[in-house]
C-alpha cells in the first residue's frame, strides 16, 4: 500500500507494529509492507542500532522512498535475512531499471556505482539506503529508505538517486509486489513440505 499521509520518517515504524493502522481487516497473516515519500528525521533518542547511537549519528534525508514491512511470527535473525533479501531486490530494481548501472548489496547497504554530485563533490559510488530491522511484540519490522536527495544532514556516503516522481512511484509498486511475491513463495515453500 502506498501511503500519502505520512509527512516525516522518524524511526517509530521500527518501534510499534503498524500493519493493522493501515490495513485493518485485510491485514495479511505472512506479512504487510507500506511504501511512502517523505523526508527521513530519526534522531539520536530515536535509534535503535546500538553503532549509530554510540556515535551519536542521526539518520537523514531531505527526500526518501520509504518501505516499512512488518511480519509476524519470525525471530530476529530470519528478519535480518529477510531485510537482506528484500534490500538486494529493491537494489537490484533500482540500479537496473532505473539508474542504468552497477549495484553492490554490502550487508543491508545498497551502494549505488554511478557517478554523481553530491554537495559539490563529485562521487563514483555512494549508498542509497538507510536502514534497520527491529523485533516488536512477535513481529520483525523493517525499515528501508531510498535516499532521493540524501541533502546536506546526510552522511557523506550517502547517494542521491534524484528519481524523477513518476519513477519514485514505480519503484514503489514494484518493491511491494517483490515484498509479497516473495513471502509468498517462502510460504508456499514451507507449506509444501511432508512431515
Amino acid at each position: 500500500m502506498i501511503v500519502e499521509k505520512i509527512s516525516v520518517y522518524d524511526g517509530t515504524y521500527l518501534r510499534r507494529r503498524f500493519a493493522y493502522d493501515h490495513f485493518l481487516d485485510k491485514t495479511q497473516p505472512i506479512g504487510n509492507i507500506i511504501a511512502f515519500r517523505s523526508p527521513i528525521k530519526v534522531d539520536v533518542k530515536s535509534l535503535i542500532d546500538k553503532d549509530l547511537i554510540i556515535k551519536g549519528m542521526p539518520l537523514c534525508s531531505d527526500d526518501a522512498i520509504n518501505l516499512c514491512l512488518e511480519i509476524p511470527n519470525i525471530n530476529m535473525f530470519s528478519g535480518v535475512c529477510f531485510q537482506r533479501l528484500f534490500n538486494s531486490g529493491v537494489g537490484n530494481m533500482l540500479a537496473s531499471e532505473f539508474l542504468k548501472c552497477d549495484v553492490e548489496i554490502d550487508g543491508p547497504n545498497i551502494i549505488i556505482h554511478k557517478e554523481c554530485e553530491d554537495r559539490g563533490i563529485i562521487k563514483t559510488r555512494g549508498v542509497a539506503s538507510i536502514t534497520d530491522v527491529n523485533m516488536v511484540d512477535n513481529a520483525v519490522l523493517i525499515h528501508t529508505g531510498i535516499h532521493i536527495s540524501a541533502g546536506e544532514h546526510a552522511l557523506t556516503t550517502s547517494y542521491s538517486t534524484k528519481l524523477s516522481d513518476d519513477q519514485c512511484i514505480i519503484l514503489m509498486r514494484k518493491s511491494i509486489e517483490f515484498f509479497y511475491g516473495v513471502l509468498h513463495e517462502i510460504f508456499v515453500e514451507t507449506s509444501k513440505k511432508v512431515n
